[in-house]
Order: structure tokens, then C-alpha cells, then sequence
């Protein structure tokens, strides 16, 4: 294809480069059948779309971004621990896979689209293949599904974050014969400051903290309150509008901490409100790129537990305790998968609380939320063919999905029907709600009916 490798390619190394700590912990206890699992993107684009134009702008993101150009080390003397080292794309190696696609009609089309995406999503990755598979299906010269998915060991939420945004907008630019970045900051640079950044005496209290937290962890489980009820698995959700999260900003402005460390702690304390529960531990995600390296792709999304000991107080104190503890994880990451299965072997031999009672999952997009957008002449709609058939076991108790954009909050609870139910899971939404709007005046939509 004409300039299709014409993109500067991105950073090299023949050399080994040690796993991110999110990926060594990942290959440890996630990574065991190689699943491509939570990282996956589909559309349906409408419109006169060029096929060989898009395959280009896809082709330049994976060459310049040498997280999707890894390869995974066997393990022997050369190198015993777990690595990786880029391995560059071939002169004419193709990275999306186009197919036309016979349907009958449009509706039939996008079952296809969902079956081919759910058979990508659960097919074994190996070593020596590609960590993705792209793939651009026709079904006529104004209708075409891209449908990717990613192997988590390279890819988390906000490389997902960013091959969704600079995919569109190469395409646009490359359409209007504008150049597009060529290089890309490199996941193995950043893997390689990560692992050598910090001494001895970091690590040690490192694992102190770890030992504090996850200790602290064991010691309170959670424990289904008497007054609630049993019911079926399911999710209470709840959506913030725009003027909601606008009104919540300046309150966060004024308070000096994130949206994101209002809501842990107004649920925190929305827990203990329904329940009584004044000490809680939170796992949460974990971000470990340091500012100068948001626009990194690769695995630095990992989880940490947070110890709340004072839930039931007002909640400016419940967000101090709550911001504290969020910065002395960020600070206090860096444990390897090795030193993390030690030591919380020593601290629950059975591992019986290691399925993260309380879960919380935090997500950050820039921008407006767009379920669908106009690119040009192209109409195209993001999440647009569901898996089928599979479904996801959920090992929490509870679980707080929280989904922030300029003009949205998404939030979706999801609960384990015998240890919560759905009557305390709907308690705990409202209450959760009602710190997160308490500036606002006005009522939180409930969007869709709970599951």
C-alpha cells in the first residue's frame, strides 16, 4: 500500500526491558491464558469512508507506539525475570485485516460485527503474534464496523484513551494530506525509568506501606449486614449531567482535591452510612504514569488498597483521609509481582480476601462524552456491537464503575446479590449521590433500568 510505512517508526531496542510493576503483577496472576481481555474498541462508521486512508492512520499509531511492538522474553538464564524488547514492523506487514462482508441486511451485518469481536476478544494470544487484532469489515461502500481488541499486558484504559483519539484524528488529517506525528513517547523508555528510578530505601517503604494497607485489608472483610437482603447479582446505575459535574468541580476547586477523590470518598462514607461500617478498605485502580508521560501507550494501570478508618465521619474529613491515602499509594506503587504474592501469602495463607471485597474502577477521558460523533463526512458511533454470549464473573462485593468526562459522570454499581443485594446497593447509590450533587440542587438521572 503507497505510504503506508512512511510514518517515522517509533522508538527501537533489540535489548530486554523489564515489565512495568502493573505488568508483572498482570502476568502473575491474570495473564495465564493470554486472553485478550477489558481492552476492546468497536464502530460503526457510516459514510464514504477510505479504507486504504484509515489502514494508514491505524498502520502510524502501532509504529509509533512501541507498547503494540512487543514481544514477550521466554524465560531462561538470560533472562529469568519476566521481559520484553520491541520488535519493529516489517516492511509490508499489514496491521488491519479488511474483509468484505455479505449480509442481507444492515442488522445482520452488525450481528456478524459482535460475533467476530466476541471470538477476538476470547482468542488465545501467543507469544510470537502481534498483541492486537484489527480488523476493518465492508458491508457496502458507506457502511463499515473497525473492530479492535488488545492484550492487557500492553494496553490499559488509557492506551484504550488514546488509540481511540488519535486514530480519528490521523484519519482526518492524512484525508486533508496534513502530516501526523511520526514518533510517540516509548513504553520501553518508560518501563526502564519506572524500574530504576527509585533505591532501596523507596522500595522498603514501599512495602512497608503495602504490609499497612494490605494488612489492614484482612483484617476487615466485608460482612453482609443483618438488615439486608438476598437478591439476584446485578447494577444500580446513576449519571451526573452537565451541569451536575460542573457544579462538583467547583466544589472540588474550592475543597483543593479531584472529582475523583470526592467520589471514593463520598462512597466510602455512603457505605458506612448504610451499613455502619466506620473502618473500610477500598481497592482501587491505579495509574502509575507521572505526568510527563500521559500520552505514553502501554500497562501502567494497576490496583491498591486503601485503609478508611473513620468512614462515618463528616465527609470533608472522610475526603482528607481519603485523598491521603490515594497519595500514598501513588507514591508507594512500586512492589514486584514476586514481593506482592509473598507478601500477601504471609498476610492471608488461604488468599481468601484477595478477590478485592470493595472495588473501586476509575476512569478519566478528556473531553465531551460522544457516544457518537461526526468526523467530517462520517458518522460514527463507539461501542456499537456488544459482546455475545459472555459473561464476566464479578469476585467484589461491590464494585463502583466511574466513568468521568468534561460534561458527564457515569456511575454504575455493581453488586454481589448474597453479600449485598440489590435494596443496600440502591441505599448506597443514593447516598453516594446525594454527596456528589449536594451543591447542585438538582436530581441525578437514572438512565437506564437496573439489570
Amino acid at each position: 500500500m503507497p505510504g503506508l510505512n512512511s510514518a517515522a517508526p517509533g522508538p527501537q531496542t533489540a535489548e530486554a526491558v523489564p515489565f512495568t510493576y502493573e505488568q508483572e503483577w498482570y502476568d502473575a496472576n491474570v495473564r495465564q491464558t493470554y486472553v485478550h481481555r477489558n481492552v476492546r474498541l468497536s464502530y460503526e462508521i457510516l459514510g464514504p469512508l477510505d479504507g486504504a486512508l484509515f489502514e494508514q492512520a491505524v498502520h502510524r499509531f502501532v509504529a509509533r507506539h512501541d507498547a503494540l511492538r512487543m514481544e514477550v522474553l521466554p524465560l531462561n538464564e538470560r533472562t529469568p525475570m519476566a521481559a520484553q524488547r520491541v520488535r519493529p514492523l516489517g516492511p509490508d506487514e499489514r496491521v488491519v485485516h479488511h474483509q468484505e462482508v455479505k449480509a442481507v441486511s444492515a442488522e445482520q451485518f452488525g450481528v456478524y460485527a459482535a460475533a467476530v469481536l466476541t471470538r477476538d476478544f476470547l482468542e488465545p494470544w501467543t507469544t510470537g503474534h502481534r498483541p492486537y487484532t484489527l480488523r476493518l469489515l465492508r458491508y457496502s461502500s458507506e457502511h463499515h464496523a473497525f473492530l479492535a481488541t488488545f492484550q492487557n499486558l500492553v494496553f490499559d484504559g488509557r492506551a484504550h484513551h488514546l488509540f481511540a483519539q488519535e486514530i480519528w484524528r490521523d484519519y482526518e488529517a492524512l484525508r486533508r494530506r496534513q502530516e501526523v506525528p511520526g514518533t510517540a513517547p516509548s513504553f520501553a523508555a518508560a518501563a526502564l525509568r519506572q524500574r530504576t528510578a527509585f533505591g532501596p530505601r523507596h522500595l522498603r517503604r514501599a512495602q512497608d506501606s503495602w504490609y499497612d494497607r494490605a494488612g489492614f485489608a484482612g483484617l476487615n472483610p466485608w460482612h453482609r449486614p443483618d438488615h439486608a437482603a438476598a437478591s439476584e447479582d446485578g447494577a444500580v446505575p446513576a449519571e451526573l449531567s452537565a451541569a451536575q459535574v460542573a457544579a462538583l468541580r467547583q466544589a472540588c476547586e474550592r475543597e483543593h482535591c479531584t472529582l475523583l477523590q470526592w467520589v471514593v470518598a463520598a462512597f466510602a462514607r455512603a457505605i458506612a452510612q448504610c451499613t455502619g461500617r466506620r473502618r473500610l478498605s477500598l481497592w482501587t485502580s491505579m495509574d502509575s504514569r507521572r505526568a510527563a508521560e500521559r500520552d505514553v501507550v502501554g500497562m501502567f494501570a494497576g490496583v491498591a488498597p486503601l485503609k478508611v478508618e473513620h468512614a462515618t465521619a463528616p465527609l470533608p474529613e472522610v475526603r482528607a483521609e481519603v485523598s491521603g491515602q490515594i497519595l500514598e499509594a501513588l507514591r508507594y506503587q512500586q512492589l514486584s509481582g514476586r514481593q506482592l504474592r509473598t507478601m500477601l501469602r504471609e498476610l492471608a495463607p488461604d488468599e481468601g480476601w484477595l478477590g478485592r471485597d470493595i472495588h473501586i474502577n476509575l476512569r478519566r477521558f478528556e473531553g465531551d462524552h460522544q457516544q457518537t460523533r461526526h468526523d467530517g463526512d462520517l458518522r460514527v458511533t463507539a461501542d456499537a456491537y456488544p459482546l455475545r454470549r459472555v459473561t464476566f464473573a464479578n469476585a467484589s462485593a461491590l464494585q463502583l464503575r466511574c466513568d468521568e468526562y468534561r460534561d458527564r459522570l457515569f456511575i454504575n454499581l455493581l453488586f454481589d446479590g448474597h453479600r449485598v443485594g440489590r435494596q443496600l446497593a440502591q441505599a448506597i447509590l443514593g447516598c453516594l449521590t446525594a454527596d456528589l450533587t449536594v451543591d447542585c440542587g438538582t436530581d441525578v438521572r437514572t438512565p437506564r433500568k437496573s439489570s
